[in-house]
Formats: structure tokens, C-alpha cells, sequence
């Protein structure tokens, strides 16, 4: 393929990822069926009305991601007070609370094109490591991989976190082509802002660590060199990390307290086990999602290639297996947390079908020749349809069902108890009831017209993981009285009452004092996703 061919070719690649990330990525809004969206925009927004670069919130860090987002609703009110639409700040303020698509939407659009960003930087790494051929499987790969579209389609720090670790990568491969200043700073600047989207990403730097000691196995620098060399990258990330995010020292005591929240030995429905079960898990669940098993296997075909490959080898699998390793010891996992390992191993698939192109071509024959794009197809087309699908089931909710019927249903001057973020019903003549941990059921309405901040949401949070029904704290039961219920987590809880024994009591002496109107669930054939959602009348 000419160089022309390959530079089309890669750019169809980025057009395909970004179609498939912007399809249906609106889905769910007003409501926000991922409640942690609004936490980044709540540490965004909080900076833009205190003026502070402080965003209150460190538990990923997500520093960069709140500052990107706050960047973008600045870009949202500019344009709108520009074309009349916002007489000032506070008219935007009452137009977000009213409706938040005005900024979660564009925040996916900014999240979709770090998605994008991520694919051509695989690109690049590949090419920076291998060659041409596999740059393009590799992209084509993770453009369509189904985990990687999903997680680019919401606000959160790990596709950005990914992007930066791509980038601190490729730096770090061309200092190992050619050392230089200029190379192994660059690498300390992609991995600082890595670590401060999310904090794992640090094993980024087990990439130099491999190059410097290999530096000192050729004889290209002495033991000592390679040590004061890594020694200087660790501290100069550290010092970039906290120019980046100063508040996690000048604001050390909510870092501490942000931490504590995310160390949790359960999780609903993240449960965690013993580290082979969590990497049976993972293999099973999102590695086998995000690849299909026909990418599974050329990857693992295509890692044993760049095993024997010296630059490939040390750039990329001292990061892969490092990643492999915290997943299998932590305590929680959750499929987002694979997102790192699906660009290494697209360059693995990419790494076979290279050799598979290349033995093609030395044989001569049409069909010999057509077998690279057969095997790329096969692994990207069902990605490609499996892609098509989620973002079309995730467009059909359960929970925007419910509303519709409840809508339609549910008669004026009501009062109704719900657990989700459910701004769609924020102008139905109800009175509606939000259960908030120690604070009980607090009225909706008037909370979003006070513009309530992540501090008040933090303090009745307490050290809760999830605020719903089920972890209002019992006491505070009597304030959630109302004439219906739509209630979203009960089943979640069923499904794991054993850990969840508390939490269940909560929900079963709610649900006999009602009676079940309606249920609605998610169904693979409609599509429709989302959990089980019961209407309950008192």
C-alpha cells in the first residue's frame, strides 16, 4: 500500500471512529442515566463559579477532565451569550440546572473526540513501533471495538487518561530510538497528565523503566546513568503532576478524604475476588467484549510476535502486564477498567495481521493476498455491529421508558420518589422526592432551583458509594413518603442480597406497603438496555 493509500486509509479509520462514538450519543438526556456524569460537571461548574482551579473532587484525580469540561461550558456560554441566548452567567446557571444538555452533551462530544484522538495515536504507536500495516488493523480495531465506543460516549476520565498514556508512549518509543532531552521530557508531560485524568495510569512509566535498563544492558549508559535517569523522570512527573493539579497538595485534606471513598471493599454489581477470578472475569467480560473472540486470539497471537520484537517488547509489555496485574489484585472490577489494555492489544492484532500480509505477499496468489483483509474483517465487522447495537439499545432505556409512562400516568399534584438523575420529569406537576443518604428524601425540585453544589451532595453522602433507596439512612425513611415510587435498584440489590442485606431490608419494607404497577426491563431483541425498573403505587 502506497503512502498515499495508507495516509486515506487511516483517515477513513478516524471517520469511522468518530461516526460510531457521535451515534446516539445524546442518548438518555435530560436525564442522566450515569449519575458520576454530573459529578465531573459539578467539579467544572464549581470552578467556573468560584473562580477557583480548585475542582473540589480528587477521587480519580479527573483533574484534567474537570478542567476540560470546564473549558468547553465556558465555550457553551460564550457562544450563547454571543448569540443572545444567556443575558449573563447566571441566566446560563438556571438554563443548565432547567435542562443539563446544554452542557453534558457537548461534554460527550469533548469525550468522543478523545476517543477519536486515542484511535490515531494507536495508529501512530504501531507505526512507531511496527510498521504501516499493522498501525491500520490496530486503529481499525479500536475504532470499532464496542468498550471502547461506550466509555467514549460518557463523561469520564478514562478514554482521556488513555489518549495520554498513548501519547507518553510514543514519546517515550522515540527516545528509545534516539535519546533526547526534548523526547524524555515530553514522556514525563504525557505521563504527569495521565496521572492526573487517573491515577493507575502511572504504570505508564514502567515503559522508560524497561528502556533505561535496557540503555544500561547495551552498554549505552552505566548503571548509574540509567538510575539517575529514572530517578529524574519519577521526580519531574511528580513536579509536573502537581503544576497540573496543585490542589492536591494545597487541598491535601480532601484528596485524603477522596481516596477513602474509593477504596471500597464492595461495590454493586463491582464485587470483586481472588486475583485469577478477577482475570477470569476481565478475559470473559470486557477484554472479550471490547476484541471479540477472533481479535482475542490474534491478539494473543500478535503479543507472542512482539515478544520477540526488542522496542515493541519493551514499550509494550511492561505496560500491559502491569495493568493486567492491578486489575487482578484489586477488590472492585469494572469494565471500564480494561480500557488501557484494548490499545496495546489492538496493536497486537495489528502486530498479526502484519505478518499475516506480509507472508501473503511473498507468496504471490489473489486469494493468498486477500487473506489479510478477510481476517481484519472478520475481527472488525462484528465489532463494527456489536457497536451499532449497544448505542442503539442504550438509546431505548428502561429508565427514559418509565418516565414516559409515568408521564402519561401518574396524575397531577403527586408526589413521587425516584432514584435517578430523572431531568425529564423535572417539569411534571408532581412534587418529586430524591433519597440522599443521611439528609433522607429531599424535594428535587427545590434542590436543583438552589443550584446545589457536589459539597452539599458530598456531606449527605457521607461514605456512601451510591445514593438511592436502599443506602438512605433507616431513620430518614419517614421523609420519602409519597403516592408512587420509581424505584431502579431494587433488583440490582436481589441479585447480590447477601452482601447487600441492609440495603435489601430497605427496599422490601418499601415495596409491601405498595402495590407494583408496572415493570419494565431490558430486552436484547427490542434492543433496549438499562436495569429493571419497577412503578410502584401507595
Amino acid at each position: 500500500m502506497t503512502g498515499i493509500r495508507m495516509k486515506l486509509a487511516m483517515m477513513a479509520v478516524l471517520v469511522l471512529a468518530a461516526a460510531l462514538r457521535l451515534q446516539h450519543i445524546d442518548f438518555g438526556l435530560p436525564a442522566l442515566n450515569d449519575a458520576d456524569e454530573l459529578m465531573f460537571e459539578m467539579g467544572a461548574i464549581r470552578m467556573l463559579r468560584t473562580g477557583t482551579l480548585n475542582p473540589g473532587w480528587f477521587g480519580h484525580p479527573a483533574t484534567t477532565t474537570m478542567y476540560v469540561l470546564a473549558l468547553v461550558d465556558v465555550l457553551v456560554f460564550g457562544a450563547g451569550y454571543v448569540t443572545g441566548h444567556f443575558a449573563s452567567p447566571a441566566a446560563f446557571a438556571d438554563a443548565v440546572f432547567a435542562d443539563p444538555t446544554l452542557i453534558i452533551l457537548p461534554g460527550r462530544i469533548a469525550m468522543a473526540g478523545f476517543g477519536v484522538l486515542s484511535a490515531w495515536l494507536t495508529m501512530r504507536l504501531a507505526s512507531e513501533l511496527l510498521d504501516g500495516k499493522a498501525a491500520l488493523g490496530a486503529g481499525l480495531v479500536l475504532a470499532v471495538s464496542p468498550l471502547a465506543v461506550t466509555w467514549a460516549q460518557v463523561i469520564r476520565s478514562d478514554i482521556m487518561a488513555t489518549s495520554f498514556l498513548l501519547a507518553c508512549l510514543i514519546a517515550t518509543a522515540r527516545f528509545a530510538r534516539e535519546a533526547s532531552k526534548s523526547r524524555f521530557v515530553w514522556a514525563t508531560v504525557w505521563l504527569a497528565l495521565a496521572i492526573a485524568t487517573k491515577w493507575p495510569f502511572a504504570l505508564g512509566a514502567l515503559a522508560m523503566v524497561a528502556v533505561l535498563l535496557d540503555r544500561w544492558r547495551k552498554d549505552e549508559a552505566t548503571m548509574r546513568e540509567s538510575l539517575a535517569s529514572l530517578a529524574v523522570f519519577g521526580a519531574l512527573t511528580i513536579a509536573l503532576l502537581l503544576l497540573i493539579s496543585p490542589y492536591l497538595v494545597l487541598d491535601h485534606e480532601t484528596l485524603w478524604r477522596n481516596l477513602q471513598g474509593e477504596a471500597q471493599a464492595h461495590h454493586l454489581g463491582a464485587t470483586g475476588g481472588p486475583p485469577w477470578q478477577n482475570l477470569a472475569w476481565y478475559g470473559q467480560g470486557p477484554v472479550l467484549t471490547g476484541l471479540g473472540l477472533a481479535g482475542l486470539l490474534l491478539a494473543i497471537w500478535g503479543l507472542w510476535l512482539i515478544a520477540r520484537l526488542g522496542l515493541a517488547a519493551r514499550v509494550l509489555l511492561p505496560v500491559l502486564l502491569g495493568f493486567i496485574v492491578v486489575l487482578a489484585a484489586q477488590r472492585l472490577v469494572w469494565d471500564r477498567w480494561a480500557l488501557p489494555l484494548l490499545p496495546l492489544m489492538a496493536i497486537a492484532i495489528g502486530a498479526a495481521t502484519s505478518w499475516i500480509t506480509n507472508r501473503a505477499a511473498a507468496r504471490g496468489s489473489w486469494a493468498q493476498r486477500l487473506a489479510p483483509a478477510a481476517v481484519l474483517a472478520g475481527v472488525a465487522l462484528p465489532l463494527a455491529a456489536a457497536s451499532l447495537d449497544r448505542t442503539a439499545a442504550r438509546a431505548q432505556d428502561t429508565r427514559q421508558a418509565a418516565s414516559a409512562w409515568a408521564l402519561a400516568n401518574i396524575p397531577p399534584g403527586s408526589t413521587v420518589l425516584i432514584e435517578q438523575f430523572a431531568f425529564d420529569l423535572q417539569g411534571a406537576p408532581w412534587r418529586i422526592l430524591f433519597p440522599m443518604g443521611d439528609a433522607g428524601c429531599v424535594d428535587a425540585k427545590a434542590m436543583l432551583a438552589g443550584k446545589i453544589d457536589y459539597a452539599t451532595i458530598e456531606s449527605a453522602r457521607g461514605s456512601r458509594a451510591i445514593v438511592d433507596y436502599g443506602t438512605l439512612a433507616p431513620e430518614r425513611a419517614g421523609s420519602c413518603a409519597a403516592d408512587y415510587a420509581i424505584i431502579a435498584q431494587y433488583d440490582r440489590y436481589a441479585a447480590e442480597s447477601d452482601r447487600f442485606r441492609d440495603e435489601m431490608r430497605m427496599y422490601q419494607t418499601l415495596l409491601q406497603k405498595g402495590q407494583e404497577r408496572i415493570v419494565l426491563r431490558p430486552q436484547e431483541n427490542a434492543p433496549r438496555s438499562g436495569p429493571v425498573v419497577r412503578i410502584i403505587s401507595f
